[in-house]
């Protein structure tokens, strides 16, 4: 669904960052056998080729009190712009008031793995050695993108959007991190696999124009970010880390969402699309479309827009999931509750920006699927 509105004047600052994780990444996890609420590591059987399905993100009830809000939409969140800018006789530039820095204190993890193509030609397999670590399916979606038509129902290939945008849109894409190691911690790396899904993304939107890049406070989205980057041809990364983005910006009470979520396996996962589709659990929650409203306004339009023509935030499943549902109108077929659909690695939205203001916001899929 194509959904237009003016972009609306900075009300508030928003700090972003990414909370919400994933179970392994050059294996494959059934979309029956997700991990539980508060789990962060889960033993999967090795990826077969042939399939496409990933495991899902789960957000600890640790990460979650890390980012925690209150009743008051406004509490947590940095002090606004004006609040924030120094007084300087020169009449400079402000530093950003929202970034919270460059990164957190860990190396990044890189590759010495090759990707070649599938016998079965249906993607790239990424090899270790001698070792197969996992397969990066090709997109065979050959629908034809039209901008002005309505396109909330489905995911459209990121490299579709791309190609479309006028040459004064800007662009924002946000999108869930890729695969992951093991630990769902800050310091979690992505695997030999994400590296590569990350850079056949990169590919998809490279263009002579450097990009600049969000992130949350955890590597992996970091990672993500500076493999994407490699994958336009950018030799230089210019990026900041976002608290928000951590994934807590949806929840208004955390005891009650930890509650809820701890009555059954999963639940993390069922409590968040209940709520997003249905209106359950709503004294856990924020209003989901106004609390969409507000980041896309105040956050992606009036900050992360302004930094570069084409920028990409990355982030977390639980924090993407409602984003895109709210995003698409609720088409978008993410309904975990009913058939454990969840949102699949390096799939999210995109926010372009014209000439005049408006906005047109899109689900998006950065490899063959948006959903697992």
């Amino acid at each position: 669904m194509k959904l237009l509105y003016l972009a609306a004047p900075v009300c508030f600052a928003i700090a972003l960052t990414a909370c919400g994780d994933d179970s392994s990444s050059a294996s494959n996890v059934n979309s029956d056998n997700l991990p539980a609420q508060d789990s962060s590591v889960t033993d999967t059987p090795t990826v077969n080729p042939d399939s496409a399905s990933v495991p899902a993100d789960s957000v600890s009830k640790d990460s979650l009190q890390q980012d925690t809000t209150t009743s008051n939409p406004t509490d947590s969140l940095p002090p606004t712009p004006q609040d924030s800018v120094p007084s300087d006789p020169q009449n400079q530039e402000p530093s950003d008031p929202y970034a919270v820095g460059t990164d957190i204190d860990e190396p990044s993890y890189t590759s010495t793995c090759q990707v070649t193509p599938l016998e079965n030609g249906k993607g790239d397999g990424v090899w270790c050695d001698t070792t197969y670590a996992g397969p990066i399916f090709y997109d065979t979606d050959e629908s034809v993108y039209d901008p002005t038509a309505d396109n909330g129902a489905n995911f459209v290939s990121i490299n579709k959007v791309f190609e479309a945008l006028k040459p004064n849109d800007r662009v924002v894409f946000v999108l869930r991190h890729a695969d992951r190691q093991e630990s769902a911690g800050k310091t979690s790396h992505l695997t030999d696999v994400g590296i590569f899904q990350a850079q056949s993304v990169g590919k998809k939107i490279a263009s002579t124009e450097p990009a600049y890049y969000a992130h949350s406070e955890y590597v992996r989205t970091r990672e993500t970010l500076e493999n994407i980057a490699v994958g336009r041809g950018e030799t230089e990364f210019t990026h900041d880390a976002y608290p928000i983005l951590n994934g807590s910006w949806y929840i208004k009470d955390n005891d009650k969402y930890n509650e809820y979520k701890s009555t059954g396996t999963d639940m993390n996962f069922t409590v968040t699309t209940e709520w997003a589709y249905e209106g359950n659990y709503a004294d856990a929650f924020y209003d989901l479309d106004e609390r969409t409203k507000q980041f896309v306004d105040d956050f992606l339009v009036d900050v992360i827009s302004k930094k570069a023509r084409i920028s990409v935030v990355c982030s977390h499943d639980q924090f993407i999931v409602p984003l895109v549902v709210s995003i698409s109108n609720r088409q978008i077929g993410l309904r975990f509750y009913d058939n454990r659909s969840w949102i699949y690695y390096l799939a999210g939205m995109a926010v372009i920006i014209g000439e005049n203001g408006e906005k047109t916001l899109v689900p998006v899929k950065g490899l063959h699927s948006g959903t697992n």
